[in-house]
């Protein structure tokens, strides 16, 4: 009989923005390595997910598209300024029902992380085993954004800040010196005593300087703004005419011709908007499918313990009918990995960079011949550390550069749970089915410095989740036979599949997971078996 090959693994991931969430899978195995052994292992690792366990408006579970982000009948709507511009065209062309429409986008969302994690393992006694893993994380996001212009409803354009940058500039200015001319104006008039003129001096000036403020912030709010022939550029040069007239009539400045947007954004346009500075975005790259360069993840260092086992050949023991091990596991992961990039919208990150601590418990149960079960159970500590992160609610893919604060990330503890059947199918080869149950709590995070403009709340909305994992492999181990004598070396593959099938908290990932492995064995010491 040989040991139970069923092992518990954690998979946990944060997202973003994606947010999304980071994504690192970290295996938790609880098998022995003999004493005087090293064992030396590559498991190439592929997760990708592309929906997760997100809520709808009324709070109840739902399963969400990763795209949905990215996915809306006005694609103006994805973009936090439009209320703003909304409120000032309405405002200043007196359009109380005025709707910003710019057409419908639809996002498609998928990301993935390929992870190869090599480690060293060395039986120090029979009872104990310390090594550390070094993961090697490369990961993708597939990002299609498709725009599609409404010929008929759309009044929005390319904002021409984008298009037109010295004539808005220039029509800025002529507001700044019509408002300023206006108030002293005011000023001069008033300066003698109250009266008509007075009232009528103040009440142009106020009328100036509330134009000039508001068509600055509309052009400000997002990379759109109305189009010539719209209701609501008509409304605005309306305005504009018979603010200008009145501030001739009183031999004062007046504003340059309003610079309205004269280009429809094409299809292609939208994915780009976010790396133009005038958006204020501020992205480093577009909306686009991006691959990143395989590069280090958080390595782990462990040593496990065997608390008491009569699973493991000893000399000539015979066979048992049922057998037992139970196991710990002390784990250091440090912060040798990439956190996600805040200017790099939806990116993925090839590790937590930040202190773990983790304790797990495993036992392997075996009874006759064929049958056996494998359990874990772990509790993870993770450290705080300090990020830059764009301070904005989950699902807001373009939060404005004006966002990004410095902030001490403190993650919330995880705790899981493993159980794992196998059936032998000979001495060296068994099948498995595999459960795992994955609780993160909801994470804390406070701004390095006081900004009563940003609540960083708002990052701690769905951090935490609940993960219901499913799935099974297959296994070759010769590593008792070794022991018995049975087999010419020791070796471990295998191979397994793993999928999420129910979770909760908002941004809970819904993936599927493929890993394989294998793992060699020379000696370092001692005797050959």
């Amino acid at each position: 009989m040989r040991p139970s090959p069923s092992h518990a693994l954690l998979a946990a991931l944060f997202f973003a923005g994606i947010y999304a969430p980071s994504a690192e899978g970290q295996a938790m195995d609880q098998t022995m390595v003999p004493r005087g052994q090293l064992r030396l292992q590559a498991h190439p690792i592929f997760t990708s997910w592309d929906r997760r366990f997100g809520v709808a408006p009324d709070g109840s579970p739902r399963i969400e598209e990763l795209g949905d982000d990215l996915t809306s009948s006005n694609g103006a709507d994805l973009f936090p300024g439009l209320p703003d511009l909304r409120s000032t065209v309405r405002d200043l062309a007196a359009l109380p029902n005025y709707a910003p429409t710019l057409g419908p986008t639809i996002g498609r969302v998928q990301q993935e992380v390929t992870s190869i994690e090599f480690g060293g393992e060395v039986g120090v006694f029979d009872w104990l085993t310390v090594g550390v893993t070094v993961p090697w994380n490369q990961t993708r996001t597939v990002i299609d954004v498709l725009h599609s212009p409404d010929p008929v409803n759309g009044n929005l354009g390319v904002n021409p800040t984008i298009s037109d940058a010295s004539a808005v500039e220039s029509f800025l200015t002529s507001a700044s010196a019509a408002r300023s001319a206006s108030q002293a104006n005011a000023d001069a008039i008033c300066a003698g005593g109250p009266g008509l003129a007075c009232t009528n001096a103040l009440d142009l000036a106020a009328r100036t300087a509330s134009f000039a403020t508001g068509i600055a912030s509309a052009y400000a709010a997002t990379p759109f703004f109305p189009l010539i022939g719209t209701a609501a550029g008509d409304g605005l040069n309306q305005t504009l005419s018979t603010l200008n007239t009145e501030l001739t009539s009183a031999s004062l400045s007046t504003f340059l011709p309003l610079v309205l947007s004269n280009e429809t954004l094409a299809a292609e346009g939208f994915a780009l908007l976010p790396v133009i500075g005038a958006t204020g975005i501020g992205a480093a790259t577009p909306l686009e499918t991006r691959q990143g360069l395989w590069a280090l993840g958080d390595v782990a260092a462990s040593a496990r313990v065997r608390l008491v086992d009569n699973l493991t050949p000893t000399g000539d023991q015979p066979e048992r009918f049922y057998g037992y091990r139970v196991t710990t596991r002390f784990t250091v992961r440090l912060p040798t990995g990439t956190q996600e990039d805040p200017d790099v919208l939806l990116d993925i990150g090839t590790g937590d960079a930040q202190l773990d601590l983790e304790g797990g418990l495993a036992a392997d149960l075996r009874l006759g011949r064929w049958f056996g079960v494998s359990t874990a159970a772990f509790f993870t500590r993770q450290g705080p550390t300090t990020l830059t992160r764009r301070v904005a609610a989950p699902g807001e893919v373009m939060a404005p550069a004006t966002t990004r604060r410095d902030v001490r990330w403190s993650p919330g503890v995880m705790m899981g749970l493993d159980v794992a059947p196998h059936i032998r199918l000979s001495s060296t080869v068994s099948l498995h089915g595999e459960y795992r149950f994955l609780h993160k709590f909801r994470d804390e995070v406070e701004l390095t410095v006081s900004d009563p403009t940003i609540d960083p709340v708002v990052l701690e909305l769905e951090s935490g989740l609940k993960l219901h994992q499913v799935g099974g492999g297959l296994r070759y181990d010769t590593v008792e036979p070794w022991l018995r004598g049975e087999a010419a070396r020791p070796m471990e593959v295998h191979l397994r599949f793993l999928h999420a099938i129910d979770g909760s908290g908002g941004h809970a990932p819904k993936w599927t997971r493929v890993e394989a492995g294998i793992r060699l064995f020379r000696r370092v010491w001692g005797p050959t078996r």
